[in-house]
């Protein structure tokens, strides 16, 4: 059956790219030497989503799904199509093109595109001769926090027109402990109740799933902790707060039965976290 051009789309996972933006305009909301005109706020974020959500973001998840061969259900793509033919030419294409239209930013966000595709590579591309990342546990959930918390805000802030210094790294780290203790919950769906520490290939199941929940709920209050301390008092930050506070309880309370309703719950935490993120940033308007 020929493949269309819909199934290849599906595997950039669309589900992502409210999740992936909220993650890069934190830091483009964040900077202060983002623009403020209408016009050129509009089309510099519109832009921005197109360059990170879609071509780096979409064409990491299409290559992933091409190593892994994916058949069933996978984080935000719960009924995939068959693999379709060349998925993988068709991932790489998608971040190369993305690597190249960073140059609209400039030469600091190129670098960190090209940095975000060659750790995405190491992550997922079978056949080399070495491990791949996401097999190694721990190494596979420092990949994705520090791409998706560090890497997203500094991509956004430099994307501003801000350059890096303490305060990108401070804020970027701080969201990536976060990240660190939510991203994990994406894999405990996949899991059986069954596996072994002996024979895990990533963090989640090496941890074992009630573990991993617990020591998510632990790095959400650092999490709290450290952006309340570099944040003025705000509605903003008011539901900010409290999104991570319920988001901490909720992984509490969900490692006591952990693979009960798991993609529910996951979907649920990831809500509630997203949506606390997005006021912190629009907060900083």
């Amino acid at each position: 059956m020929r493949a269309r051009i819909t199934d290849y789309l599906a595997y950039t996972r669309p589900l992502s790219i409210p999740i992936t933006m909220v993650m890069v305009l934190t830091g483009w909301l964040a900077c202060p030497a983002r623009p403020h005109g209408v016009a050129e706020v509009g089309g510099s974020m519109a832009l921005l989503v197109l360059v990170y959500s879609v071509l780096l973001w979409g064409g990491s998840n299409a290559f992933n799904s091409a190593q892994d061969r994916d058949e069933g259900p996978v984080n935000l793509l719960p009924h995939p199509p068959p693999i379709p033919s060349h998925l993988g030419a068709f991932g790489l294409s998608l971040k190369l093109a993305g690597v190249l239209a960073s140059a609209a930013f400039g030469a600091a966000c190129v670098a960190l595109a090209a940095g975000a595709a060659l750790a995405s590579l190491f992550y997922s591309w079978r056949r080399m001769p070495w491990r791949r990342g996401k097999e190694i546990p721990g190494v596979d959930n420092l990949i994705n926090a520090g791409g998706c918390g560090l890497g997203s805000f500094a991509y956004g802030w430099c994307a501003a027109g801000g350059l890096p210094d303490a305060t990108m790294g401070y804020l970027g780290l701080a969201w990536t402990v976060c990240l660190f203790g939510g991203m994990p919950t994406a894999q405990i769906f996949q899991l059986s109740p069954t596996d072994t520490a002996q024979s895990a290939r990533n963090w989640t199941a090496w941890l074992g799933a009630g573990r991993t929940l617990k020591v998510g709920a632990a790095l959400f209050a650092v999490h709290f902790f450290l952006i309340a301390y570099a944040s003025p008092l705000s509605a903003s930050t008011v539901v900010w707060g409290a999104s991570v506070l319920v988001g901490a309880a909720h992984s509490a309370w969900w490692s006591r039965r952990p693979f009960d309703h798991a993609h529910a719950r996951m979907l649920r935490q990831m809500t509630v976290l997203t949506t606390g993120q997005l006021a912190w940033a629009i907060g900083r308007l």
